[in-house]
């Protein structure tokens, strides 16, 4: 299983990237300065 990391997955194309690979399938590794402001890609895991 390939693992992926995106840096600023919490919004705008590193959140899309984040749910495009997860839905293939990936190991989504999304990191965020904001752990707050992540609701979004909290839902994914």
């Amino acid at each position: 299983m390939t693992t992926i990391l995106i840096t600023g997955a919490n919004r705008g194309l590193g959140l899309g990237m984040a749910k495009h690979a997860a839905d293939r399938g990936f190991t989504v590794i999304g990191t965020a300065r904001n752990p707050d402001s992540a609701d979004e890609l909290k839902s994914i895991a």
